[in-house]
Formats: C-alpha cells, structure tokens, sequence
C-alpha cells in the first residue's frame, strides 16, 4: 500500500513538472531566451515612437553677425548658404560670392532674408511686399532678376484683382526680368529670362495674344538653347510642348 502512495505521488510531481517546463518553454526561445530575430539575435521589444519638437526655422546667412545657420537646417529647407551653395550650381555660385562680396556680409544677409521670406506662399500681400522691396534695393544684384520673375507669380495669384489685372501686372513684372535683369541665373543655374518667357507665354499670352504666345515661344528656341531649369529640362523642349497647345 505504501508503494502504491510513493508512486502516485512521483507521479503528480512528474506531471506538474512538466506542465511547468512546457508553460516556459512557449514563451521562450532555447534556455528560457526570447525568440531569435531575423538576424540570429535576441528579439528586443521595439522601443517607444520618438517624439520630435518642432524644428527652428533656418535664418539667411548673414543675419547673426555673418554667420550662416547649420548645414543641416540649409540643407533641409533648400536655403543656400556658403555651406551648399556649391550644389546650386557653379555659376550661380560665383555670382552669389560676388554679390556678398560687393555688398558685404551683413547686406547680403539681409538681401537673402527678403527673397527665401518672399517667395511664398504666391499671392501673400506680405510676400509680395519683401519681392518688391528687394528690387527697390538691391536692382543690381543677380537676386533681383529671381525676385522679379518670382514676383509675376505672386501677382497672378492674387485673389484681390480681377483675373485680367493680374495678367497685366504678372507680364510686367515677367517683362521686366528680360529687360533689366537679362543675365540673372537662379538655383541650379536657371535662366531668369527663359523661364519668365516660359510663364508669360504660357499664364498670359496664350489666353491674351496667342500669336505672341507663339512668338515668345519661338524666340527661347532660337535664343535659349542649351538652357535648362531648376530640375534640368531644356526650356527649348518645354516651349516645343507649349507649341503644339496653342491653337
């Protein structure tokens, strides 16, 4: 009878046992470790989603005693800077050089603060007024031909005017740009003049004076051949394109 008690007992302990190893054993990997990754390594628990604050905003070189802003923050606004103007373009990085040259540091500075703070959002009255101003003082500057091409973007999208006088006043300011700022290269080396042709045939002449539209867009292919925009397409090929729209 005493035996028969030994071996019920040996029994139970047996079979507790191994329900407690097999408990463990489904939570874990070899050795009560956690299941291997895809890599052979031990699984870590993926840790928290990282909060980010706001970034600060990038500010012009020249605007805190000539000193740029970190590369990083020109780089990710696209603002150019002495640390990245190279990748604008080497032509546009000379005139660039010059003009701070010419201007100095703290001018320059205060050139560059009104461009990147005017060129948007298209059609702000704030926006437009830093475009206009920009050109009041620094007519000279390879800038000044961006800020006027920029600026017939603005006043084709402002809302307050009637849709013929914001023609009007975009192909003044698209005109000018030929006219008195003939040789300005923008980012990526683009042609003001071109690409201010480009708009004024293609936002106003086309729907005004088609035959001009078709002139203008004759002339960049006699003329601007060989010139591209800021993300490289030849303007000659663009002006063909905008050719075969206009009836």
């Amino acid at each position: 009878m005493r035996a028969l008690l030994l071996a019920g007992a040996a029994a139970v302990l047996l079979v507790g046992g191994l329900v407690a190893f097999m408990l463990f054993d489904s939570s874990s990997g070899p050795g009560g470790l956690p299941e291997p990754g895809p890599d052979g390594d031990a699984a870590a628990p993926a840790p928290p989603p990282r909060e980010r604050g706001p970034r600060p905003p990038a500010r012009p070189v020249g605007l805190d005693a000539g000193q740029p802003p970190a590369p990083a923050e020109a780089e990710d606004e696209g603002e150019v800077t002495e640390q990245n103007v190279q990748r604008f373009g080497q032509e546009f990085e000379r005139r660039w050089y010059a003009d701070r040259e010419r201007l100095g540091r703290a001018r320059h500075g205060e050139l560059e603060r009104l461009w990147y703070e005017g060129r948007r959002p298209r059609g702000d009255a704030g926006a437009r007024e830093k475009l206009e101003r920009l050109l009041a003082e620094f007519p000279d500057t390879n800038r000044a031909g961006c800020a006027a091409l920029e600026l017939g973007h603005h006043r084709l999208r402002d809302r307050g005017l009637s849709l013929d006088e914001r023609r009007r006043l975009a192909a003044d300011a698209w005109r000018l740009v030929g006219e008195r700022h003939a040789d300005a290269l923008c980012e990526y080396n683009a042609p003001a003049a071109g690409l201010a042709k480009l708009a004024l045939a293609n936002q106003v002449l086309r729907y005004t004076d088609p035959a001009e539209a078709r002139r203008v867009l004759q002339e960049i292919i006699a003329k601007h051949q060989g010139e591209t925009d800021h993300l490289g397409q030849p303007l000659e090929t663009t002006a063909r394109k905008l050719l075969d729209l206009i009836p």
